[in-house]
C-alpha cells in the first residue's frame, strides 16, 4: 500500500468511527448535501438504537446557510430518526450559522454555541421563473409559506413571542447577527459555553526568558 492509498484508508477510518460515535459535520446545505446528510444519520441511528440510556447523534454546524427545501429536508430526517430509533439529536454551532444554517440548528433536541459562534437571520434570497401574470402570485405563496413554517418553529423553540412576532423580526428586510449570548437570550440556544469554562489558559509552565 503507498503512502496515498495509506492516507485515504486512515481517513475512511476516522469517518467510520465518527459514524460509530454519532458525529456529523454540517457546512454548505445543498441538495447533494441534503441526501448525505439523511444517508449518515439514518446509519447513525441504526447503530446507536439501544445502545446506551441516551443514544446521542451530534450535528457540528459550521454553515453560510443554503437551499432552504434542503434545510428543511435534513429537519425532516432529524425528526425521523428521533422518533424512529429512539435517539437524541443535539446541534453545535461550531463557528457560524447563517441563514438556513440557523435554521437547521433550531431542530436539535439540545442546541449549544461556543463562545465565539454566531447566528445570522434574514429574509430569503428566491428565484422563481413562469408566466409574467403568475410569476408574483407563486413567490409570495411560496413565501408566505416559509415564513410561517420558521415564525412557528422559532416560537415553539424558543419559548418566546409569537410566530408573528418571529416572522417579523427576521424578515424585517435586513441581516442580524446574533451573538451567542444574545441567542441564550432570545431562546435560540439552550447553552452557551463561557470564554473561562471553554478556553482555559495554557497549564503549561512558562518558559524562563533569556
Amino acid at each position: 500500500m503507498n503512502e496515498l492509498e495509506q492516507m485515504i484508508a486512515t481517513y475512511r477510518a476516522r469517518k467510520d468511527e465518527l459514524d460509530r460515535q454519532g458525529a456529523y459535520f454540517l457546512s454548505d446545505i445543498t441538495d447533494e448535501e441534503a441526501e448525505r446528510f439523511s444517508k449518515s444519520l439514518l446509519i447513525m441511528a441504526a447503530q446507536l438504537k439501544g445502545r446506551g440510556p441516551n443514544p446521542t447523534i451530534t450535528v457540528y454546524v459550521n454553515s453560510g446557510g443554503g437551499s432552504v427545501g434542503a434545510g428543511f429536508a435534513m429537519m425532516e430526517m432529524i425528526y425521523k430518526v428521533r422518533r424512529d430509533f429512539g435517539v437524541r439529536v443535539n446541534t453545535v454551532v461550531t463557528g457560524y450559522a447563517y441563514s438556513m444554517g440557523a435554521i437547521v440548528f433550531q431542530a436539535g433536541d439540545r442546541r449549544l454555541m461556543g463562545h465565539f459562534s454566531t447566528l445570522m437571520l434574514h429574509s430569503v434570497n428566491w428565484v422563481v421563473s413562469g408566466e409574467d401574470t403568475r410569476i408574483f402570485k407563486d413567490f409570495q405563496k411560496l413565501a408566505t409559506h416559509y415564513q410561517t413554517l420558521i415564525g412557528e418553529l422559532f416560537a415553539q423553540r424558543s419559548g418566546k413571542h409569537t410566530g408573528r412576532w418571529w416572522r417579523n423580526y427576521i424578515y424585517s428586510g435586513h441581516d442580524r447577527f446574533l451573538s451567542s449570548q444574545e441567542c441564550l437570550k432570545l431562546g435560540l440556544a439552550d447553552e452557551v459555553c463561557s470564554f473561562d469554562q471553554c478556553y482555559p489558559a495554557s497549564s503549561a509552565p512558562a518558559q524562563p526568558s533569556a
